[in-house]
């Protein structure tokens, strides 16, 4: 039986302007469900020699005004996971 490989993402801190602290459990809790989406569909292989990875800059995301928590964290996910992939492949070259 094959393992199924394990990733673990850890953020300290997640920056983000211009919303409601009220809004932050939502956007975290959307945010990791995203993360974990991605992760569990995509191809893993394509972030190895990312660990500790110690900052992480995206791209900037594009909102409608008064977008809901989940939608943001979903995008933000979506950023990150790219950011990630985009430095897993400038290490690798």
């Amino acid at each position: 039986m094959k393992a199924t490989p394990r990733i673990e993402f850890l953020i300290d801190e997640l920056i983000l302007h211009g919303f409601s602290a009220a809004d932050r459990d939502a956007i975290g809790d959307s945010l990791s469900r995203e993360l974990g989406r991605l992760a569990a569909a995509g191809n893993l292989s394509a972030l190895d020699g990312l660990a500790d990875t110690p900052a992480l800059r995206t791209a900037n995301i594009s909102l409608s005004a008064g977008a809901r928590p989940e939608t943001v964290g979903a995008q933000t996910a979506q950023a990150v996971f790219g950011s990630l992939r985009g430095n897993a492949g400038e290490q690798k070259k």
